[in-house]
């Protein structure tokens, strides 16, 4: 089997722009330079890896399994020859919503001062694993359990949860609530990164509240400050989004949301234990060094 790296390269462009005039002019190449190269990976492969209509081109079942490893193969190689050139190496770290809350600037300040040759990088994509699995980033936070065999992760830091009110909302004069005062209230739940399900309020022997689903944190904090919904969250995003027309109260009786460092299994970042050690610092508020 002979595969190149520009073959890959393409494959992760015209996975990227989902066209492929738009990935050639990326590339520098000709459309019918970026064509054959996918479909000569194609040959080689023995499968298909993209969806090819008059609109749009969309990968396949195959191709996104191997767009992923094909951008851990290039981040990987892309490493190897910035440290054999003495150069920076960017440690690209994503997140769904509040990255790391209050202590996400005085981590990266602390972390770029004495790490120069590699600097921490933040990278916002709206997934359940931050774009880890894809090979978007090198390391993730998430709020929820690692569940995928692929990845792994270390526990950094805990955090109160935080109930997200309309200003003129009855309970937003509250220094505190419970849980159960929330129950009569429409909840908004991030539909693909959210940390609130209705087992917050089953699970401490409550009814659930009604919920309805948004699409991102800004969509989110549109329908509570238009007073449509309340949300549920964790401390980190009253740091990471505040917003007019909402207030943040923290809710006394409920469990606190853990906060993971996860890594790509097999692609383990060589920075990812130092990264994991001084994100956990900050939360335990011990000195960064």
């Amino acid at each position: 089997m002979s595969i190149d790296l520009r073959q890959l390269r393409v494959l992760v462009a015209v996975d990227d722009e989902r066209s492929f005039t738009a990935a050639a002019d990326r590339l520098g190449m000709s459309q019918a330079s970026v064509s054959r190269s996918l479909a000569s990976l194609e040959h080689e492969l023995g499968t298909a890896l993209m969806h090819r209509t008059t609109r749009r081109v969309e990968p396949t079942d195959a191709g996104i399994a191997f767009t992923a490893t094909a951008r851990r193969v290039l981040a990987e190689l892309d490493r190897a020859v910035t440290e054999a050139r003495g150069e920076r190496s960017v440690v690209r770290i994503g997140y769904a919503w509040a990255a790391l809350g209050a202590h996400t600037t005085p981590v990266l300040r602390a972390w770029n001062r004495a790490h120069p040759a590699t600097p921490l990088r933040l990278v916002r994509i709206n997934r359940r694993d931050a774009g880890l699995v894809d090979g978007l980033v090198d390391l993730a936070v998430v709020r929820h359990p690692v569940e995928r065999s692929d990845l792994d992760s270390e526990l950094v830091g805990v955090e109160p949860r935080m109930v997200v009110l309309p200003v003129d909302h009855p309970l937003a004069d509250r220094d505190a609530v419970g849980l159960a005062e929330l129950v009569p209230f429409l909840v908004a739940v991030d539909r693909h990164t959210g940390t609130t399900s209705a087992a917050l309020w089953t699970s401490a022997g409550l009814e659930a509240p009604s919920m309805t689903e948004t699409g991102d944190v800004e969509e989110w904090l549109d329908l509570i400050a238009a007073g449509d919904a309340i949300g549920v969250t964790a401390e980190a995003t009253a740091h990471q989004s505040p917003r007019p027309g909402v207030v943040f109260v923290r809710i006394q009786d409920a469990p606190p949301i853990e906060v993971h460092l996860a890594w790509h299994r097999q692609y383990r970042h060589p920075e990812a234990t130092k990264v994991a050690r001084a994100i956990r610092a900050a939360y335990d508020g011990a000195v960064l060094t």
